[in-house]
C-alpha cells in the first residue's frame, strides 16, 4: 500500500512544491475566488549603508574625499638614472648613518637612497689633477722670472759681449792691414762680419735677460687663469652631479611608501614614486565636487565627513582653498553607476588636529558640503 498510494503521492506533492516555486506569481484569493498575483522578489539588503546628508544641513553637496598630507603627498624620483646601491628609508638596521623605517619622520635634507657614482667619482680625480696642473702653471707665470734663470742669462751677456771686444779688436786689425793693403779683401770682410755677429749675439743676449726680468706676458697669464676657471668649475660639476647621486628629503615629513631596493635600476620615468613623504601632523581631505552640483557649491561651504561605508564618526571639516581647475575624475569609488567621464573641482579641507578615530593618507571619505542659502562663507581662502 505504501509503494501504491503513498509513495506516488509524495511525488506529486514534490513536484507540485517545486513547479509553484519557480513560477513568477503568487496565488491569492479577490472575492472568494483565486487569483495568480505577481510575485514580488525580496529586497536587497545592502552590505553598509549609504551616506546620509547629516540632518542639520538643509541642503548639501556630497563628494568623495581622498585623504592626502598637509602639503600633499610627495613622490621622490631620481634626478640621474642609473643602480640604486643603498636605500636609507627601507627600514634595514644596521647601517650608519642609522636607516629609517617606513613611518618614520625624516628632515629636510636627510639621505633617502643613493645612486651608483663610480664613474663620476673616477672623472671626479682626473678632473682635480687638471686643475692642479692648471693652477700650477698659472702660479709659475705669475711668478716669472725665477731667481735661478737670471744668472745664466747675465752670464751669456758677458760670453756675447766679450765676443764682441774680441771681434772688433780682430777688425781693427784687419782694417788697418786692409788699408796698406796688406790683407786680402776676404779676410777683412770676413773679421768685418765676425764684428757684426757678435754685436748681434750681444743685443740677442741683452733682449732675452730683459725678457726674462720682464716676467711672464700678461695675456698669457690671463689665458691661464680662463684655464683654471674651466677646470675648476668642471671639478665643481663633476661634484655637484655627484651630490645629486644622493637624493634627500626635501621637506620635514613622514615616509609614507618605499618602492625602491638596492640594485634596482632607476630611471627618470618611474612606474610609480620611488618614495612618497608627507606631513601628517595634520592631515587634507580632496573633494571632487561633481560638475553637475557646481552650480550650488559655495567656496568656503563648511562640511563633515565620515569614513567610506560609516556614518559614525564625523569629522567636522575647515576649509583650505579650492583649486579652481576642473579636471577630469581620477578618484573612482568602483560604483556601477559611477560615470568615469565626469569632470569634478577639487576642494582642499583640513580634518581635525585630533580627529575621532585613526586616519591613514590615501583613505577614502564621504564628505557632505553645506549649501544651504543665506550663510555666510567659512572664513578666507588660504
Amino acid at each position: 500500500m505504501f509503494i501504491r498510494y503513498v509513495l506516488p503521492a509524495a511525488a506529486l506533492l514534490g513536484i507540485a512544491l517545486a513547479i509553484r516555486s519557480v513560477l513568477p506569481y503568487d496565488v491569492g484569493l479577490e472575492a472568494g475566488r483565486p487569483v495568480l498575483k505577481s510575485k514580488a522578489p525580496p529586497p536587497a539588503r545592502p552590505i553598509a549603508p549609504p551616506p546620509e546628508r547629516p540632518s542639520r544641513f538643509a541642503e548639501s553637496v556630497h563628494g568623495m574625499g581622498l585623504v592626502e598630507a598637509q602639503r600633499e603627498n610627495i613622490p621622490i624620483g631620481t634626478p640621474v638614472p642609473g643602480v640604486v646601491m643603498e636605500v636609507y628609508a627601507d627600514g634595514r638596521p644596521g647601517f650608519d648613518p642609522p636607516h629609517k623605517w617606513v613611518g618614520d619622520r625624516v628632515a629636510k635634507g636627510e639621505p633617502l637612497f643613493r645612486i651608483d657614482g663610480r664613474d663620476l667619482e673616477a672623472e671626479l680625480k682626473a678632473r682635480e689633477a687638471a686643475l692642479a696642473a692648471a693652477e700650477a702653471q698659472l702660479h709659475r707665470l705669475e711668478n716669472m722670472p725665477r731667481a735661478e734663470d737670471l744668472p745664466p742669462l747675465h752670464a751669456a751677456v758677458e760670453e756675447a759681449e766679450s765676443r764682441l771686444l774680441d771681434a772688433e779688436a780682430a777688425f781693427t786689425r784687419s782694417s788697418q792691414l786692409y788699408q796698406r793693403s796688406m790683407l786680402a779683401a776676404s779676410d777683412f770682410d770676413r773679421d768685418r762680419y765676425a764684428r757684426a755677429a757678435a754685436k748681434a749675439a750681444v743685443d740677442h743676449a741683452k733682449a732675452d735677460l730683459e725678457k726674462m726680468e720682464a716676467g711672464a706676458w700678461k695675456e698669457d697669464i690671463a689665458v691661464q687663469r680662463a684655464a683654471v676657471l674651466q677646470a675648476r668649475s668642471q671639478v665643481e660639476s663633476t661634484k655637484i652631479l655627484i651630490e645629486r647621486l644622493v637624493v634627500r628629503a626635501p621637506v620635514d615629513g613622514e615616509i609614507l611608501q618605499v618602492n625602491v631596493r638596492p640594485g634596482q635600476i632607476a630611471t627618470l620615468a618611474w612606474k610609480e614614486p620611488m618614495i612618497v613623504l608627507g606631513e601628517v601632523d595634520r592631515l587634507h581631505v580632496r573633494v571632487d565636487v561633481d560638475e553637475n552640483d557646481l552650480p550650488r557649491f559655495r567656496q568656503g561651504a563648511p562640511g563633515v565627513a565620515t569614513l567610506k561605508g560609516r556614518t559614525e564618526p564625523e569629522f567636522p571639516l575647515q576649509y583650505v582653498r579650492v583649486e579652481p581647475y576642473v579636471i577630469p575624475k581620477r578618484s573612482l569609488t568602483g560604483d556601477n553607476s559611477e560615470r568615469v567621464d565626469t569632470r569634478v573641482l577639487q576642494v582642499i579641507y583640513a580634518l581635525p588636529e585630533t580627529p575621532p578615530t585613526k586616519v591613514y593618507v590615501g583613505q577614502q571619505m564621504d564628505v557632505f558640503l553645506d549649501v544651504s542659502a543665506g550663510r555666510e562663507a567659512a572664513g578666507p581662502e588660504r
